[in-house]
């Protein structure tokens, strides 16, 4: 975990900037179409969407799509799209086969038919103006196929269910930035880039079609390729909008847990048992031998108790590396809260073992053995 942070503060701060950027050809700007799913109005929609428009790129368009027109986002987005020419509202319809999302993703790629690169956004961003600009850049690489931004959480509240969200997903990115640089794939579905002709030759769509989930299935696929996949620090964006509650923050880590299962299984049992498996043992312990230690027959140490302590020690000295990525709420109860936090990533792997279900967005899918979707229910 420690050398897992320092390396992604040495990505993030020197190493994309100094020495990866530097070998894509600058000024690459193939057109782009930027599809976004909507669902819903969350916070800061409207400027979101508005967001997407002011970029500093010479030739895009934007597709925002619905599952219907009965969603409270279309009203909004007919607005924009009627002040904006390079515009188009998507109407999908339901998914039967796989995610709403996947589904309303392909209905935007089959309206694109003039884009070079596909790039897929989350409406709860509000990009920078070089946001575009820099997440294709990697693209003038061709040995490069697929790139992700990230999103930075900040807590207006920091009440300990945000600061679990803000945590969990600096958490997640650290995983995605060091699995993208050992020739691995890391990608978060909020902010991706793909060329056109490599989504058509990996079979993208006919992918996305049967899974659950957009990036995670999409870094199955470019693994499979034997392609590359980049991060882009550059990319990265910013959003106030957090889960409030410990709870909440369990029921999204569980979801993102059964995407690795799902598409990544070996990663999911060989790496998630061990270490779970291990963190629960150590998590018992400290407290069993601090409470041993109270007789006179037994030693802290020799209960365990010199272990426990180091693997806290260690989650310690990791979470105060956090800071250097980017700014953590109240950082200092932050530390406080970890453990709460690391049991509730502990339970949320426990309880992904004997699941084969995903409930997201109010909709439940039932997934084979091979992470196809074999049934919806929508309640």
């Amino acid at each position: 975990d420690i050398a897992a942070t320092l390396f992604t503060i040495l990505y993030q701060r020197f190493w994309y900037d100094r020495i990866l950027r530097p070998r894509f050809k600058q000024g690459y700007a193939p057109r782009c179409s930027i599809i976004i799913p909507c669902k819903g109005v969350p916070k800061n929609f409207g400027k979101n969407l508005e967001g997407f428009l002011s970029l500093d790129y010479p030739e895009y368009s934007v597709l925002y799509v619905t599952e219907t027109e009965n969603d409270p986002a279309t009203s909004i987005i007919k607005e924009i799209v009627r002040r904006h020419p390079n515009t188009r509202l998507v109407l999908a319809g339901l998914s039967t086969t796989c995610a709403q999302k996947n589904f309303n993703l392909l209905a935007g790629v089959k309206e694109a038919d003039d884009a070079e690169v596909f790039v897929f956004a989350d409406s709860d961003i509000k990009p920078a103006k070089n946001w575009l600009r820099e997440l294709v850049l990697p693209l003038s690489n061709p040995s490069v196929s697929v790139t992700s931004g990230y999103r930075w959480l900040h807590s207006p509240k920091a009440t300990i269910g945000e600061k679990a969200h803000a945590f969990s997903n600096v958490f997640i990115y650290i995983l995605f930035s060091v699995a993208s640089f050992v020739g691995g794939v890391g990608l978060w579905g909020g902010s991706m880039a793909i060329r056109k002709k490599d989504f058509e030759t990996f079979g993208v769509a006919e992918k996305w079609s049967r899974t659950v989930v957009d990036d995670m299935s999409l870094s199955q696929l470019v693994t499979k390729k034997r392609r590359k996949g980049v991060v882009v620090p550059a990319s990265m964006t910013h959003s106030d909008e957090l889960l409030p509650t410990v709870r909440a923050t369990g029921v999204w880590f569980t979801r993102q847990t059964m995407f690795l299962k799902a598409y990544f299984k070996p990663i999911w049992f060989i790496g998630g048992m061990v270490l779970c498996c291990t963190a629960t043992t150590l998590f018992l312990l400290l407290p069993f031998a601090a409470l041993g230690a109270l007789s006179d027959e037994r030693t802290f140490l020799s209960l365990g108790g010199g272990a426990a302590t180091v693997m806290y020690l260690g989650e310690l000295c990791a979470l105060l590396l956090y800071p250097l990525i980017g700014p953590m709420p109240r950082f200092t109860t932050l530390i406080l809260d970890m453990p709460v936090v690391r049991a509730m990533h502990i339970l949320s792997y426990y309880k992904t073992v004997f699941s084969h279900k995903v409930t997201w967005a109010g909709v439940q899918y039932y997934l084979t053995f091979s992470g196809n979707v074999s049934r919806v229910e929508r309640s």
